[in-house]
């Protein structure tokens, strides 16, 4: 039910009766900005001083309460609802994000730095999502499969920032001088009653939405069928496997929508540097809230208020993938996520970073063995471990940065879910040797007292 995220279509034909998901969450953060070491004094950031182009990339969601039902002539439909966040970055230039609040250090002194661009978005929304796939066609040789998703979206908050230009120069002591300094800075005014952006309450729990919109996912996929019916099958003592296909090739765009918000009470726009200013100090000492950081800023810079609408894409991707059945419960996949949300006409936008993913896996009724190699466009390579046994899923996208030194990436996720497969719900419920599929079940009938009702895996 999970893949239907990624691809619609996934859901038809699905060898589960239901599925239910009783909770799954993922939490996942990449960076070329800095990494994190353990010190004398603790774990301390350490940014990274060379000048490729920074990105920033982090999302987290959290679901459950969700089900998959299979319905008659190969049709499926789902239900899932969720709570996502993420925050990406936009064509960040590396000197400002380098030398912000250090520029004494003697690699910075003696340096003039222009045309500092770049933005960053967090959003973080609610999302209620009805999936229904089908088979359009399957002649014993080729499988189609088609599916759509109509989701419900509830945008709940979203804090940007938007580096126009900014420019300074550093003398030999370390002192700086901004020369230009044009951003915009802000927060939706869903935020505005917690007291880390000026209101009074404890920011302890989520803010409201503004409001139910819908968007859209849409997906095809196509199945080279590999299985044929075992002639054992008229003796009813054959067993079918789930997995029926030699190769499968999936595309899909999703989250196609957009997110609106009015800006906070204190966001604000920087047009310029006042005349006098020649040094402001380290400009993010001592903040804690929203206010406080226009005030700091306000000793040196021209600012104005930024009021009225503005609207967050959500994360718009092309998403591209090809999965081989070896049998014997051995898979490889490969896939592709592209951003789209250069397309999408609005004023900001959080973002997928577009990837490769290289999926090497083994898998079971009961078990499974996953290990995806991860590369995206920026730079950055991660190498995944996950595993399944039974119920319940576990896993990490950077499984190699928990033995790292220098952590710049984390990740983790999880799932528990309960199946029923849909031969089991009127037919015994005991596995075979497995050659093609995740999980067998035997046509002929056993005693009531062998059967179990329910699959937990």
């Amino acid at each position: 039910m999970l893949s239907s995220r990624v691809q619609p279509a996934a859901i038809a034909d699905s060898p589960f009766k239901f599925d239910f998901n009783v909770l799954n969450g993922n939490y996942y953060l990449t960076n070329n900005i800095g990494f994190t070491r353990k010190g004398a004094e603790g774990t301390e950031l350490i940014r990274f001083v060379d000048q490729d182009p920074r990105f920033l990339q982090t999302n987290i969601g959290l679901g459950g309460m969700s089900v998959l039902l299979s319905l008659p002539r190969n049709q499926g439909l789902a239900v899932q609802f969720q709570v996502r966040a993420m925050g990406s970055t936009n064509d960040l230039t590396s000197d400002f994000i380098t030398q912000i609040n250090r520029f004494s250090d003697q690699r910075f002194i003696d340096s003039n730095v222009s045309n500092q661009t770049g933005d960053f978005t967090f959003a973080t929304w609610q999302e209620v999502a009805l999936t229904y796939a089908f088979v359009k066609k399957d002649d014993g040789f080729h499988r189609w499969k088609v599916g759509g998703t109509l989701k419900f979206v509830n945008p709940m908050a979203s804090v940007w920032v938007n580096m126009e230009n900014i420019g300074y120069s550093v003398d030999n002591v370390g002192l700086v001088n901004f020369t230009d300094f044009e951003s915009q800075v802000g927060y939706s005014s869903t935020l505005d009653r917690y007291e880390d952006f000026g209101g009074t309450e404890a920011f302890n729990s989520l803010p409201k939405g503004t409001g139910f919109k819908p968007a859209l996912d849409f997906g095809v996929v196509y199945e080279r069928v590999a299985y044929r019916r075992d002639p054992r099958a008229e003796n009813q003592t054959a067993l079918e496997p789930d997995i029926t296909y030699e190769f499968k090739v999936a595309a899909s765009i999703t989250d196609f929508g957009i997110m609106n918000f009015e800006n906070g009470s204190a966001a604000f726009a920087t047009l310029g540097v006042n005349s006098g200013i020649t040094n402001p100090g380290d400009i993010l000492d001592n903040l804690n809230s929203f206010p406080a950081l226009r005030d700091s800023l306000d000793t040196f810079l021209q600012i104005e208020d930024v009021s009225g609408s503005y609207t967050v894409s959500l994360p718009t991707s092309l998403n591209i993938s090809y999965d081989y059945n070896f049998g014997n419960n051995f898979f490889v996949g490969a896939s592709g996520r592209f951003d789209l949300t250069s397309f999408m006409p609005t004023d900001y936008r959080v973002s997928y970073p577009n990837s490769i993913t290289l999926n090497p896996r083994y898998e079971t009724g009961q078990y499974g063995l996953y290990m995806p190699l991860f590369y995206n466009f920026a730079g950055d390579t991660d190498l995944g471990l996950a595993i399944r046994y039974g119920a319940f899923t576990l896993g990490s996208a950077s499984f190699g940065s928990l033995f790292s030194k220098q952590k710049k990436s984390g990740s983790v996720f999880f799932s528990l879910s309960l199946n029923q497969l849909k031969a089991n719900s009127k037919k015994p419920y005991c596995f075979g040797r497995s050659t093609t599929g995740s999980g067998f079940t035997r046509t002929k009938r056993t005693p009531l007292y062998k059967r179990k009702k329910f699959l937990f895996f």
